[in-house]
């Protein structure tokens, strides 16, 4: 009930003050957006009179003060009239108390006219405090009340008390003229109660809180209150190894920024405000308070996996409309519990990842571009081959609605995505898609078109039986190259016979007469179970020359396969790995 300033109240914060752009009051903020937060005196406020004090959820905060807990009547007072040749009213406070609140009332408040007319009148009131024997009083405030009323009118004001104080006298003074009994004006005024309070000292650690006051003269009900956040601060990754500098977050965004040629090197820096997904899962899966952080901690983390994902998903690329933004973002409130797997689970899809178990520890795999990492062929395979299944038409659609949270109407919207071309394959097919933590629309429009692309792009799915070793290595997630010549109608794979680092032996000379294409090349796997590919110079009887070295000696027996612009390998993306 402290006077205010341009819809601030006596001794808010600039920080405050800005923060009112993102409280919304029956969906309009209270600041408004082009306001310049460098002098409130001159904000554009489409409310007035608004008092904001927020906490924001830290392990050692402060109670809000002013959120009543009791109230008890000071002793023995009871209404008196406050006038100005009276000297005011002045009381002496007990001890123990946090703010004492003051009611004046008006019998009447008008102003009657030579010509018979009752208009309204003005009183100024000023509270002075005496604290700790001090000599003097200090004002407090000075509050001008304007207005006409027939009927009784009242008013409450607030006072705080300072913390442990040993003695207190609270004084309120009239400081317009009284006015003579029986004459044309009417405005003199009772203080007629004076309450002690005793404040609540919750301080709700690790919960974000805030306490809102409002003119009731702006609203006819208790509106409905909505807060822009930016939510719960996580580890980012820190400097990198090689002096490869250290990730940044854009604080409009919240967006990683990674320096060029990142190298991360195992180490997290303090937690921070960041809306990558890979960095949101990384908390939940480690945070003892809400997250799994009792069953869960960095030792059984594949930490360079997220970092890996966070990287990718942090990249910028065109929002759809002019501009640019991070590829994945996730902005999202999670208010209840959820099972453990399904909430990471949807956390995982934000940014087209699964996450599994291997090795010992939770590692996360990312639908991005990658190169293959292992070959298959007849060649290390059972003598079923491979099995290839389809999916039916009926599972793909031409036309997906995603829908998302719209930050600007803060409502739910749609975006709709279509694929003309195969509209005229298969006609209309609509698929409806809920975006788990997305309020982008540039976001929604890539996840549409993901779904349309996978659906019948990568339609077929290969199962076949292969050899402990390769099964060994191959994880899901894992990208694979097929040559399987029943399909390709060549044979372009095998095993080493002998090999050096720049010539490799074949097992077979099959198929090496029909080679041909231009940009020849061969793949082979490496001792350490990773795949390397060089350009081929030429091919003589069993033996093919490449262009340049490998980093090591191939083992005899492991695979090779060769592709050019004229056959290329199948490749798949693995989804399960069974023994």
């Amino acid at each position: 009930a402290t006077p205010s300033k341009a819809g601030l109240t006596k001794g808010s914060t600039a920080y405050n003050n800005a923060a009112l752009k993102d409280i919304f009051l029956n969906d309009t903020p209270i600041l408004q957006s082009s306001a310049n937060n460098a002098n409130p005196e001159t904000e554009k406020f489409n409310f007035q009179n608004v008092n904001f004090t927020p906490r924001f959820g830290t392990g050692n905060q402060n109670h809000i003060p002013g959120i009543q807990q009791s109230q008890s009547p000071l002793a023995g007072f009871s209404s008196v009239l406050c006038s100005k040749s009276g000297g005011g009213v002045t009381r002496a406070l007990p001890t123990g108390k946090d703010a004492v609140r003051i009611t004046v009332t008006f019998a009447q408040i008008q102003k009657a006219t030579d010509e018979g007319d009752l208009l309204g009148s003005t009183v100024q009131i000023k509270v002075s405090l005496r604290k700790n024997n001090e000599v003097s009083f200090t004002e407090q405030f000075i509050d001008t009340i304007t207005g006409r009323t027939a009927d009784a009118y009242s008013k409450d004001y607030r006072v705080e008390l300072e913390d442990g104080y040993t003695s207190a006298d609270i004084k309120i003074e009239r400081v317009t003229d009284d006015q003579q009994p029986g004459g044309q004006i009417v405005d003199a005024f009772n203080v007629s109660a004076l309450q002690l309070l005793i404040d609540d000292k919750q301080r709700y650690l690790n919960s974000a809180y805030t306490s809102l006051r409002i003119d009731s003269e702006q609203f006819s009900s208790i509106p409905k209150r909505a807060f822009r956040i930016r939510g719960v601060k996580v580890r980012i990754p820190g400097a990198g190894a090689s002096g490869s500098g250290t990730p940044s977050i854009d604080n409009t965004t919240g967006r990683i920024v990674y320096p060029a040629n990142y190298i991360f090197n195992g180490t997290m820096q303090a937690s921070q405000w960041c809306s990558c997904p890979s960095m949101i899962l990384l908390d939940l899966l480690t945070t003892e308070r809400y997250g799994f952080g009792t069953h869960i901690t960095d030792a059984n983390l594949d930490l360079f996996s997220f970092v890996a994902a966070s990287k990718y998903a942090n990249e910028l690329v065109s929002d759809g409309q002019g501009g640019q933004e991070a590829r994945f973002s996730c902005n999202v409130n999670i208010q209840s519990s959820k099972e453990a797997f399904d909430l990471i689970k949807d956390l995982a899809t934000v940014m087209r990842c699964i996450a599994i178990w291997s090795a010992g520890s939770i590692t996360i795999t990312q639908d991005r571009p990658t190169d293959s990492s292992y070959l298959f062929s007849l060649a290390n395979v059972t003598s079923e081959g491979f099995n290839y299944t389809g999916s039916s038409l009926k599972q793909r659609h031409s036309v997906v609605s995603v829908s998302y949270f719209n930050m600007d109407s803060r409502e739910m919207d749609f975006e709709i995505v279509e694929d003309t071309a195969l509209q005229s394959k298969i006609g209309i097919v609509k698929k409806d898609v809920k975006a788990f933590a997305c309020t982008s629309r540039g976001q929604a429009q890539r996840l549409g078109k993901a779904i349309i692309f996978s659906e019948n792009q990568e339609s077929e799915v290969v199962n076949f039986s292969t050899s402990m070793d390769a099964g060994a290595i191959v994880r899901p997630g894992s990208v694979i190259t097929v040559n399987d010549p029943v399909r390709g109608g060549a044979r372009r794979s095998g095993r080493v016979a002998a090999a050096t680092t720049t010539q490799i032996t074949v097992d077979d000379k099959q198929g090496l007469d029909t080679f041909s294409g231009s940009n020849q090349k061969i793949s082979v796997i490496m001792p350490d179970g990773s795949v390397e590919t060089k350009s081929i110079t030429g091919i003589s009887g069993l033996v093919i020359t490449l262009s340049s070295a490998l980093s090591a000696t191939p083992n005899v027996n492991t695979i090779w396969l060769l592709e050019s612009d004229a056959l290329v390998g199948q490749t798949f993306r693995v989804i399960s790995v069974e023994e």
